[in-house]
């Protein structure tokens, strides 16, 4: 298949039409000298995203909808040398680990895409997004590399230019990727998303007689799955009665943006229960997935849905706004509290 994508970014075997004046700008220097790198250090960092629905059938076309998780960074710190190489020595930890030589050699490659003179560098990175678990740990590497590169030559990226790099790196990882977790990480915002479009961002308001902003969580079902397996097991699903599937999900993605846009709870239980059950017929949701929707329905969540690839990874659930902590507090008791991570919604 065209669209076929590669496992997820996997850090944990480290040794091996758009509005534009919504976006905000990221300032990342100015001008560019191929003499050498206008600074010898950089510090950067990027997001995780979390999608609200259309996984999977965004390969396909789909509109999809997705929202930054501001809570989980990475964040990098960047040594330069000044002279200039054709064949770069890069040193790269995380979690003072040496990362594998595929995210070395897509350092290198983030100097071509940049346009940029290449360098031999170190960098140090730190992270807090939960790894292989379908909240962009691979977007938001490249992002954070991109941004601390073009510090380090004094090049100005707009947020649309950083996700279109980005997703030329994420090539590396995920094989012919929509562009949906790039734009999300890169933009900071919440966006509706379609394949070869720049994307829209949405304007999410307070729901409607509610004393607090949208209550979501996201449970970690502490599985780690890879996203190519996940993604064959449900192409037969996208490929028999596609039409039909992509217009089942797109209404979905547009009833999500209108509740998010309009403050409706009920709209956007809705949506969120109509999209787990498209991502059920697709095989994708397991036992264990199923299991961690029954506790969520048991202590009062409203709905709850695969969110990322499925066959593990996380699932987005919305509370009851007035009963929020109460429910976050169960929900912790019955899963365990580094599986339980409160969204907010910017």
């Amino acid at each position: 298949m065209t669209d076929e994508l590669k496992p997820d970014l996997d850090l944990t075997n480290l040794s091996t039409s758009m509005n534009v004046k919504n976006i905000k700008m990221i300032p990342l220097g100015i001008g560019l000298n191929r003499q050498g790198p206008q600074r010898s250090f950089a510090e950067s960092r990027a997001c995780g995203k979390v999608i609200f629905s259309g996984e999977h059938a965004v390969v396909y076309g789909a509109k999809a909808l997705a929202l930054p998780l501001l809570s989980k960074m990475i964040h990098l710190k960047i040594y330069a040398d000044p002279h200039l190489t054709a064949s770069p020595k890069v040193r790269f930890n995380i979690g003072e680990r040496p990362v594998n030589e595929s995210l070395k050699a897509m350092v290198v490659e983030a100097f071509d895409v940049l346009a940029i003179p290449r360098l031999n560098v170190s960098m140090e990175g730190q992270t807090s997004l939960l790894l292989g678990a379908g909240v962009g740990s691979s977007a938001s590497l490249c992002v954070s590399v991109l941004r601390g590169l073009a510090q380090l030559s004094g090049k100005s990226l707009t947020p649309i230019e950083l996700a279109k790099l980005a997703n030329q790196l994420e090539r590396r990882f995920h094989g012919n990727p929509s562009g949906l977790d790039a734009s999300v990480v890169a933009l900071e915002q919440p966006i509706l998303f379609e394949r070869g479009k720049d994307p829209e961002v949405v304007k999410v308001h307070k729901p409607k007689n509610a004393r607090f902003p949208w209550t979501f969580v996201l449970l970690d079902s502490g599985v780690r799955s890879q996203t190519i397996n996940m993604v064959k097991h449900a192409e037969p699903f996208f490929r028999e009665g596609r039409d039909q599937i992509i217009n089942e999900f797109n209404q979905v993605t547009e009833n999500t943006k209108s509740a998010l846009e309009d403050g409706d709870i009920q709209k956007m239980t809705e949506a969120i229960n109509h999209g787990h059950m498209l991502l059920t017929e697709a095989g994708v949701v397991t036992s264990i997935l199923h299991d961690i929707s029954r506790i969520a329905r048991d202590v009062g969540a409203l709905a709850t849905k695969v969110t990322g690839a499925g066959g593990g990874g996380c699932m987005l659930s919305l509370l009851e706004n007035e009963r929020c902590d109460e429910q976050i507090s169960a929900l912790r008791e019955r899963l365990g509290k580094d599986r339980v991570h409160p969204l907010f919604v910017p």
